[in-house]
């Protein structure tokens, strides 16, 4: 009889006996053999089995083969430092979970996409294949690049390990700490150079024998997830629900029968996140925090903003829509020090000839940082609390800033505040083709639906269909029961091809094709704008095209190209941190959903010749990319 979903989600729930093997001493773990360290999953990875539907010796040297090696190379290391999987085993724990989350997904999907029924069928174990691999190797560079591991052996020699050098030798000892100043997703680029030492021979030759997989497969490890189609598609959506279930449904040891985290933890553990990881950078011109010795300011709405979409986009339930209300429940916890009965400070910040008054959040560091050496220096930094009370909660972090500060912020559009009126009917609201926008719905699935990665349509338009054998239906059944709400109407794919081209189309690029494209669709109304399923939304700052899903109505099977082509021509604002995509956030009285958009300012807007209805009130830009 298969296993259920519910048994696999107590196996997830049960307490994480990994530890229980071995008690670190002064700080160091045995090196363990595999069977040791895989021995707490043993539930887990006879559900794998089942899910990967292979011959006995098929699983032996493929698939058994990856999961000794991969767990004699990660030992009990954690997957980070202070955010998801962070305690001893985290990332084994990870990895198998992400495994198994792609391979229930994977299950209900024709792979490869727009492909003959024939050949679907003679690479479907292969597609399968490359599902668990990529899985299981997305987050392998973490102790390469972001984690320092000392080896020691028994003859007192110590040294430093890096898993390009193979696993460790049993009978040895290690202990880990984590870099300071890494580089927010540099891993990433890592598991390419590991994968040789994990997969089998005959696994690297199978995966190599079908080129465009391969390079799906490449881009998928590397965290190129649009790039990968599908593949990055299931990959990626696996890694958020698993993050989301260990963040939001932890065991404290304060409560044993709590089922999820209070929301001020989750709050405070995803700040200490974007901080330690350098999302939002501190203690430099235009910074999203500063630090005296005792405290961190962190510029109030950029933070809250930045949060709101790092939860939402893990898939976090329960989140607020409202930055006063987040402000709100930090206050209440004690996490931020107050202002007076409010939890906002305005800041005069000085750097050098850099000036600024901001509104701030006043957190102590040890809230950030417990280890005082890993506290940053704020030399250079001088920060006068103003007695003045800012006017609200939810200022931008423009407010309360003088004529001559504003210019020295970076070139980017001013950004508003939340807007969203409680009584209202729902606004209307973009396309939400992996989520059903409700975040508060207690009817909802216990694993929270992605918000921030648009799917490609061929993993919705996949469910439903046979697979192999009979098995299959029970697998779609707790596919749809975990994508419960996701089928949502799909957006309209008119084609580019049964249009007029204008003169600038003629030369044959695909970027001024596309303009040309855009620029029709929205002079006939052939495209939607600020509609339920548009692609496009006028905001406060300008034009936004959500990406990649205009570029796909536009060419299917060209998209990436042309969304390149696009970008060479420089019409779209970018970042304050130089990056081409934005965040949106789209709220209603109900529902909310991120975006990832491209923003077109208004001066562009003018000389493109375009009129535009007036701004969507439901979506705003977000101050992170």
């Amino acid at each position: 009889m298969r296993t259920t979903l519910q048994q696999v989600r107590r196996w997830f729930q049960a307490p994480n006996d990994a530890t229980a093997l071995q008690r670190p001493s002064h700080g160091r773990f045995e090196v363990q053999g595999a069977d040791a360290l895989l021995a707490p999953h043993n539930g887990l990875i006879s559900t794998l089995k089942g899910l990967a539907g292979v011959p006995e010796s098929h699983w032996q040297r493929l698939y058994q083969a990856l999961l000794d090696r991969f767990a004699a190379l990660v030992q009990l290391l954690p997957a980070s430092e202070a955010h998801h999987h962070a305690g001893p085993g985290g990332l084994l724990r990870h990895g198998l979970e992400v495994a198994h989350n792609a391979l229930l997904l994977r299950r209900g999907i024709l792979l490869p996409p727009n492909a003959s029924p024939e050949e679907q069928a003679s690479q479907q174990d292969l597609w399968t294949y490359a599902c668990f691999t990529g899985a299981l190797l997305h987050d392998l560079g973490k102790p390469v690049v972001d984690q320092e591991i000392t080896l020691h052996h028994a003859n007192g020699s110590s040294h430093a390990w890096t898993p390009v050098s193979g696993p460790m030798p049993e009978g040895s000892q290690y202990h880990v700490t984590f870099r300071r100043g890494r580089v927010h997703r540099q891993h990433e680029r890592i598991a390419p150079l590991l994968a040789p030492i994990l997969l089998p021979q005959h696994g690297l030759d199978w995966l190599a024998s079908a080129p465009t997989l391969l390079d799906a497969w490449l881009a998928a490890i590397q965290g190129a997830m649009e790039d990968a189609g599908p593949l990055g598609a299931i990959i990626a959506k696996a890694d958020r629900r698993s993050v989301a279930e260990n963040l939001a449904g932890g065991v404290t040891p304060q409560m044993p029968t709590t089922r999820v985290r209070p929301l001020a933890e989750r709050l405070l553990t995803g700040l200490r996140h974007l901080i330690t990881s350098g999302e939002l950078p501190l203690n430099r011109r235009g910074a999203a925090g500063f630090t005296d010795e005792h405290h961190i300011w962190l510029v109030s709405k950029r933070a809250i903003d930045a949060l709101l979409v790092h939860l939402i986009e893990e898939g976090q339930p329960d989140i607020p829509s409202r930055n006063s209300r987040v402000m709100d429940e930090l206050q209440q916890h004690g996490i931020v020090v107050p202002n007076g009965d409010r939890a906002i400070w305005l800041c005069d910040i000085t750097i050098a000839d850099w000036r600024q008054s901001l509104t701030c959040l006043k957190i102590g560091l040890s809230r950030i940082w417990p280890d005082p050496d890993q506290r940053p220096s704020g030399t250079g930094v001088t920060i006068h609390p103003s007695a003045t009370k800012p006017a609200t909660e939810t200022d931008s972090d423009e407010e309360g800033g003088t004529g001559a500060s504003q210019n020295n912020r970076p070139s980017a559009p001013g950004l508003p505040t939340p807007s969203v009126p409680t009584n209202e009917a729902d606004f209307p609201l973009p396309p939400m083709s992996t989520s059903t926008g409700h975040l508060n719905d207690p009817g909802s699935n216990d694993i929270a639906d992605d918000l921030a990665l648009p799917l490609p349509v061929d993993l919705n338009a996949g469910t439903g269909r046979d697979t192999d054998e009979g098995a299959t239906q029970n697998a779609e059944k707790e596919i749809k029961q975990i994508e419960a709400g996701t089928s949502a109407a799909a957006a309209p794919t008119p084609s580019p091809h049964s249009h007029e081209k204008d003169a600038e189309a003629a030369s044959g690029d695909a970027g001024k094709q596309f303009l040309a494209w855009l620029r029709d669709g929205l002079a006939t109304g052939r495209l939607a704008i600020n509609t339920p399923q548009a692609r496009i939304h006028v905001i406060e700052q300008g034009l936004i095209l959500v990406s990649p899903g205009i570029f796909k109505d536009f060419d299917p099977a060209r998209w990436n190209h042309v969304q390149k082509r696009f970008q060479k021509l420089k019409l779209h604002q970018r970042t304050h941190d130089n990056m081409n995509i934005w965040t949106c956030k789209a709220s209603g009285a109900r529902k909310q959903a991120l975006m990832k958009v491209y923003l077109i300012s208004k001066n562009e807007i003018s000389e493109l010749g375009l009129t535009l209805p007036p701004s969507n009130p439901a979506v705003e830009l977000l101050l992170m990319p």
